[in-house]
């Protein structure tokens, strides 16, 4: 039970961590960047530890690389939709994301979805209008940029967890680390790419600050983290209780403490959407 309240605690201090970062000021992609390259680092030295050769499946590289591509796209849409939306709107938008693994599922490695999946699914679908409606001058309207980045968000966070899914599907298991850190190495490149482009934007040079660097670190810490405390939890609870619990709660916490943080306040249309969002992971995952 342990590995299941760390790996729900890792998941949900993520957004917290970059939420934080953005309110330092620091930045957030040189924080990105550190973060995939000290994850990068922990999984390899953990692959080497383990006894891994020097030989790695094309499998793994692939799934790897494209993971890592996902992995970095999806940090760099979370920024602007944080800046706009906040932790628990955000965080409710990549828990909902499950839907597009489990999709790939039916439709690609002929999986049946169960009762409770098909109805999660239909609250999900339901809650994402809610969770992008956003009241303005007395008025509930989508703003067409926000909308679009929360479809974005949706998309790319979905093939991360796509990613992940895939691997366990066709990947060796003897290769877990080494995927990982091939992954957490792509996504180290396509973020260092969209820092370099940042640095020659603006014309100037980008100081490494203190604060990033180690908001970076912590980062990568956590990512680590919670694919190790997830990976532990599987072994010794059943997946129908890990994911719900880990979806629900962890969408739950990051609200709450995005409240007590920050002052996160969300509308009446906005915590409808979040209670279903609640409700829709949980059984999204009760496969």
């Amino acid at each position: 039970m342990l590995a299941l309240v760390l790996a729900t605690a890792f998941s949900t201090s993520f957004s917290l961590v970059v939420r934080h970062a953005q309110g330092r000021g620091s930045n957030l992609y040189l924080v990105g960047f550190v973060n995939y390259v000290v994850a990068c680092g922990f999984h390899l030295a953990r692959y080497v530890g383990q006894g891994g050769g020097s030989a790695i499946s094309p499998v793994t590289v692939a799934l790897g690389v494209a993971g890592g591509v996902a992995y970095a796209t999806s940090f760099a849409t979370l920024l602007p939709v944080m800046r706009m939306r906040g932790v628990s709107i955000s965080t409710a938008i990549m828990r909902l994301s499950v839907l597009i693994p489990i999709l790939v599922a039916v439709l690609w490695w002929g999986e049946r979805p169960n009762g409770a999946q098909v109805v999660g699914a239909g609250l999900a679908l339901a809650a994402m209008p809610l969770l992008g409606i956003q009241a303005t001058d007395g008025s509930a309207r989508i703003q067409r940029r926000q909308g679009t980045l929360l479809a974005v968000l949706f998309v790319l966070n979905g093939l991360c967890s796509l990613s992940i899914r895939a691997y366990r599907e066709v990947g060796a298991v003897e290769e877990t680390s080494a995927f990982l850190a091939t992954l957490f190495g792509a996504a180290g490149v396509v973020t260092g790419g969209l820092l370099a482009r940042e640095r020659l934007s603006r014309q100037a040079t980008i100081s490494p600050s203190v604060g990033a660097l180690r908001q970076g670190a912590v980062l990568g810490l956590v990512n680590a983290g919670a694919n190790l405390a997830l990976v532990s939890a599987l072994r010794q609870i059943p997946s129908v209780v890990v994911f719900p619990f880990q979806g629900a709660v962890g969408l739950v916490l990051a609200c709450l403490l995005a409240r007590a943080l920050w002052g996160e306040r969300i509308s009446r249309l906005e915590a409808l959407g979040m209670g279903v969002s609640v409700i829709a992971v949980a059984f999204v995952n009760l496969g």
